[in-house]
């Protein structure tokens, strides 16, 4: 989300809504001085992530590709887009847990495409068929009072029948380095100790 590894400030937020961010508000420290999400960025952000991931796992590709930011939507065709969510729904299976880990913010960063206000949510997530499975999405608005676009999804996983081939060809070990360094590219995930 930040270049150069900027490193977060944080502030506490007291929780009051179901839907509601981590404890903390953590601010990476390239963002405009003295900015902080409101609580309203704060409720949007992760209701705007619920609704994309909520459109991908009911196979709803369209809306889904709908809510991606235009600069987003040019790297991708919707075809495409809508192929390879296919492909991955098809091989995960429902979806079993999803875990918002840790929502970053930044406001007018110098190396973001646009100014706006970015927020980076680490996710966790489980399916039937994935029990390693994790990444980030970043929305983007535009100005306070737009709505907030995906402007960036990463997703690493490995599925249950690779990992079990795996295991099987040549050990837990290297089933567990394998994982460890996809999971590498997800901030905040932590490797479930005797996850199988």
């Amino acid at each position: 989300m930040a270049a150069g590894g900027a490193k977060a400030q944080t502030a506490a937020v007291d929780e009051q809504n179901p839907l509601k961010s981590p404890a903390e508000i953590n601010i990476t420290s390239d963002s405009a001085a003295g900015w902080l999400p409101s609580a309203g960025q704060r409720q949007e952000v992760l209701k705007a992530a619920n609704d994309f991931y909520s459109s991908l796992d009911h196979a709803q590709f369209e809306r889904a590709y709908g809510m991606m930011a235009e600069l987003n939507r040019r790297s991708v065709p919707v075809q495409e887009f809508s192929r390879r969510n296919r492909e991955f729904q098809e091989r995960s299976g429902p979806l079993k847990q999803r875990n918002f880990l840790k929502v970053t913010w930044t406001k007018d960063p110098a190396a973001a495409p646009f100014p706006g206000v970015y927020a980076a949510i680490d996710v966790a997530s489980y399916f039937a068929n994935v029990d390693r499975h994790c990444g980030y999405i970043v929305l983007y608005q535009k100005s306070a009072d737009g709505r907030f676009e995906v402007m960036r999804q990463e997703s690493n996983f490995i599925d249950n029948a690779t990992a079990q081939n795996i295991e099987r060809q040549r050990s837990r070990a290297a089933l567990d380095t394998i994982w460890a360094k996809l999971a590498a590219n997800c901030p905040n995930y932590k490797i479930p100790d005797s996850k199988s």
